[in-house]
């Protein structure tokens, strides 16, 4: 488990864009002996640049290695090539909410970001609730570290989702780089009482292919093997699409029987529980065809 590890610069709008350029002309761009380069050619501070190494690997758009002479190179995933060809403007819903899943999931890299969906079970919090309530989780956990320190790691949490000033619209903000890389989601607000607050993902807010990719992905053996899992698990458990995606239970059905009737999974019904059964298909694939098709 780590926090603070992005040196408190959340991830902006025009950070995802960067970092495949960046990446794109170099892999060894956040490597130390690269950092004037890195500095001149991404516009952006040693401190951010070293954020953006972070954001990179936590945002499951690259895997940190080293090359033989020693360098720290940024290999490329499959998600970061779908992206530099169809997205790298990260305009698309199911872009960021991969991005999103892929923060939600990471326990051991973006913790914060899984104990807020994941382990968190309030729906609405103050900062003071946050710090004091994933003091405890880190403790508990075996991380002993200042307050202070946890205090940052909800700013650079909420600000990821939430414009900090008056204008919360990407569109009437001059710079793209103060606004919330994962704002256009939605997925969380400051309410009447002045709390964050996390608001259920829409059947319209998630392309299907995109939820049974992470399904599938989220329960890769019985994807792989073609097994039943319960649908109360995808709404129950940890690092599930009704945690992350924070998902109302009649919209998780709607949007899985229609993807029975796509044909790409089935229904079931065990003695009142509802279960959906895998099938002997490339599950991995629905991300791909969501980039080449479009937003299905």
């Amino acid at each position: 488990m780590v926090i603070n590890k992005h040196g408190s610069f959340y991830m902006r709008s025009g950070w995802g864009t960067k970092i495949i350029q960046a990446v794109d002309a170099d892999e060894a761009i956040f490597s130390p002996q690269n950092e004037q380069t890195a500095v001149d050619d991404m516009g952006l501070g040693r401190v951010m640049i070293k954020a953006l190494r972070y954001w990179s690997d936590a945002l499951g758009l690259t895997e940190e290695g080293k090359s033989q002479g020693g360098s720290i190179v940024k290999k490329k995933t499959h998600l970061f090539e779908l992206i530099d060809k169809y997205d790298r403007y990260f305009q698309r819903q199911g872009t960021l909410l991969l991005m999103h899943r892929n923060l939600a999931t990471n326990k051991d890299n973006a913790t914060a970001w899984y104990w807020a969906f994941n382990e968190l079970t309030k729906n609405s919090f103050s900062k003071e609730e946050f710090v004091e309530d994933f003091f405890s989780y880190l403790a508990v956990n075996g991380m002993h570290i200042k307050k202070s320190a946890v205090d940052k790691e909800f700013n650079c949490f909420r600000n990821t989702y939430i414009s900090s000033g008056k204008k919360t619209d990407k569109y009437s903000i001059m710079d793209e780089d103060t606004y919330p890389f994962l704002g256009p989601l939605h997925i969380l607000k400051i309410n009447d009482e002045k709390k964050v607050e996390k608001v259920p993902l829409t059947k319209a807010a998630i392309p299907l292919n995109i939820l049974v990719y992470c399904i599938a992905m989220d329960n890769a053996d019985e994807s792989k093997n073609q097994k039943q899992i319960s649908i109360d698990k995808l709404m129950e458990e940890r690092l599930q699409v009704g945690k992350y995606f924070d998902l109302k239970y009649s919209k998780l059905i709607e949007m899985l029987m229609e993807a029975a009737n796509r044909g790409l999974l089935s229904i079931s019904n065990n003695f009142g529980d509802r279960f959906i059964e895998f099938f002997d298909m490339d599950y991995h694939g629905l991300i791909d065809t969501y980039f080449v098709d479009g937003d299905q």
